[in-house]
């Protein structure tokens, strides 16, 4: 009797598919926000969407739960204004706990990313939105899925006339290009949310307008504004030493002093203010690959060793 063939584990199906899990997508998306975007999301999240305690008798029956019970239960345990303390209540403290506490709250999951890429445009992430996706982004590489064969039976091909050699120009230059985007932004944002953020509505849509329309307008006036930059490579030693410049730090630092200028501290006061610098990895990777084959291409070739058959040298004459 045969043994039934062993299940796939969930990655092995994922990746099989093309496909990446949620909890994966919140790692790719949670370490791309900032602090100060986390803080910006928490606050929006508990304004338009304010959890609810797990005792809450509205949950037992919605709105057919006693009268009398709910009373006494928002007599005990009356609305939190905004500004009032969190109930002791942690925050998240990055954003893939910001994400979590999303999906916990039943606002995301595999087929509803509709209030997740609502908040990322309300604080203007508009680079990650193409993140949010559970394809797997591309690599560059072949994909890995079967390919099928064909079961019927191939003709031999005729046999063709050799054709001249046509003339060939020499091979065009191998370029690539990488997008650089630099953004300045306050280091924080809370403090003119809570100023002018605010709704006398009860949870529901109408609520949710109110709050993410007036962040939308406070974010709005405090944008300091986004650049878009294309680099164009092409060498393979410069484009590896650009991206190892990236991922140290160095080239963030070697751009502040020239978009963090005096003109720009002056404009925004006494707040702080930082800057970003992100680089698409599909760029790279796939810069890099297309690099790396034309070098490949461009090498000569390696001289053949003499094999058994090579003519020796003839002894040097007297």
């Amino acid at each position: 009797m045969s043994r039934p063939p062993a299940p796939w584990e969930e990655e092995e199906c994922l990746e099989y598919y093309g496909m990446v899990s949620l909890h994966r997508l919140f790692e790719v998306v949670g370490a791309q926000l900032t602090p100060s975007d986390v803080a910006v999301l928490s606050f929006l999240l508990d304004e338009a969407h304010p959890p609810s305690h797990p005792l809450d008798p509205s949950l037992w029956g919605g709105e057919d739960a006693p009268a009398p019970l709910l009373e006494r239960w928002r007599r005990r345990r009356p609305r939190r204004r905004s500004g009032d303390a969190e109930e002791g209540r942690a925050r998240p403290r990055d954003g893939v706990e910001l994400l979590l506490e999303l999906e916990r709250r039943g606002l995301c999951d595999e087929g509803n990313f509709r209030h997740l890429l609502q908040l990322l445009r309300v604080v203007t992430r508009h680079d990650l939105l193409h993140c949010v996706t559970l394809k797997r982004p591309r690599t560059g590489s072949s994909s890995g899925k079967r390919k099928r064969t064909s079961r019927g039976r191939t003709r031999p091909p005729l046999p063709r006339r050799p054709a001249p050699p046509p003339h060939q120009d020499p091979p065009a230059k191998v370029t690539c290009d990488i997008r650089l985007r630099v953004r300045a932004e306050y280091c924080e944002h809370e403090q003119a949310l809570r100023r002018g953020v605010a709704s006398r509505r009860p949870r529901g849509p109408g609520r949710q307008l109110d709050v993410f329309g007036q962040a939308s307008g406070v974010l709005t006036a405090r944008d300091l504004g986004s650049l878009l930059c294309g680099i164009t490579f092409s060498e393979l030693s410069y484009l590896d030493a650009f991206w190892g410049d990236y991922l140290s730090g160095s080239l963030l630092e070697a751009l502040k002093g020239v978009f963090l200028t005096e003109g720009l501290r002056r404009a925004v006061g006494r707040e702080d203010v930082r800057l970003l610098v992100s680089v698409d990895q599909d760029d790279y990777e796939e810069g890099r690959r297309l690099l790396l084959l034309a070098a490949q291409r461009d090498r000569p070739p390696l001289p053949r060793r003499g094999g058994r058959g090579a003519p020796r040298p003839s002894p040097p004459r007297p």
